[in-house]
């Protein structure tokens, strides 16, 4: 056999060797980072395909930060090479990528959109390297990969101590952890599609857990805490643990989950705060109405054995 030959065969046999790649592109806060997480992970464990991450969404808006590397989460950020190999002829997400899934057919099944892979809320097995685009909010995803996730999702290093101190106080006794998200939902194109919870929603949380948890401590966590007083009752056994405003959100997230039951809002953030509660007791409290707009469907995001008030 020629050099040459030789040479063929063995580059073709590195090439049926290698993993194919799973490219997920991440946006948003926290919570929408953690369920574009767990879709990725649950192709990458049920395939073998490896794991990446297009962040690139970070480096054009400021107002979110990339926060799946403070966990400890698999997978990489995505390389400019890796990027262009599933993308080719595109060299990064962008107008191109648009243009060719317009004009070559082989292009669906590279740059996969989460209308198209989420059909009758199954998750196929992808059998070459694909770019997953979406959000993912769908509540079966994370829990058929749960105790995987409440392994992954913990904290790279320790809390500041404020959080510790909080984190112990809250251990003292019987908790549960109130979400009241009122910032950005107040602006216009967010109040049209989530709209805000009611101080009747919160009043009735309250008693729903009063009445089946007794000595219970209410811990109130919010992105805007005087809203947060004007809708949560101040009376003796409720705690406001004010933002610390130090960018460290991910930690606020643990201590919220560390509460024995959690009172959601419409927000993703409270949604991962009660899945990775382990206490096998628990109640999650979520709205009855996750969207404001009758067009978006709840049934998806909101598990079926939480309580909706």
């Amino acid at each position: 056999m020629s050099v040459a030959s030789q040479v063929r065969r063995s580059g073709a046999a590195r090439r049926r060797k290698l993993k194919p790649t799973l490219i997920v592109r991440i946006r948003g806060g926290i919570g929408n980072q953690l369920f574009q997480y767990a879709l990725g992970r649950k192709i990458a464990l049920e395939t073998g395909m490896k794991l990446r991450f297009d962040r690139s969404e970070y480096d054009q808006y400021f107002n979110r930060s990339y926060c799946l590397n403070l966990f400890k989460t698999q997978g990489l950020s995505a390389t400019e090479s890796e990027m262009s190999a599933v993308l080719w002829p595109a060299q990064s997400f962008g107008q191109t990528v648009k243009l060719c899934r317009k004009f070559y057919p082989f292009y669906q099944r590279r740059y996969i959109r989460e209308d198209e892979l989420l059909q009758d809320n199954e998750t196929p097995v992808l059998k070459q390297s694909a770019y997953l685009d979406g959000y993912w909010q769908t509540w079966e995803i994370p829990f058929s990969i749960m105790e995987q996730l409440r392994d992954e999702i913990t904290l790279k290093k320790p809390m500041v101590l404020e959080r510790l101190k909080l984190l112990q106080r809250i251990k003292s006794g019987p908790s549960a952890a109130l979400h009241v998200r009122y910032g950005d939902y107040s602006q216009a194109h967010n109040l049209q599609n989530f709209g805000l919870c009611s101080a009747g929603y919160y009043k009735g949380a309250m008693d729903f857990l009063t009445e089946r948890v007794p000595g219970l401590t209410f811990y109130v966590f919010s992105d805007s805490p005087e809203r947060a007083r004007e809708v949560v009752p101040q009376q003796e056994n409720v705690y406001f643990a004010d933002p610390m405003q130090d960018g460290k959100d991910h930690e606020d997230l643990m201590v919220m989950s560390s509460c024995d039951h959690i009172v959601t809002a419409n927000s993703t953030f409270s949604w991962w705060a009660a899945f990775l509660n382990g206490n096998e007791d628990k109640h999650v409290i979520a709205p009855l109405k996750w969207f404001k707009n009758p067009n978006l469907d709840d049934s998806l995001i909101v598990p079926p054995h939480w309580q909706r008030l």
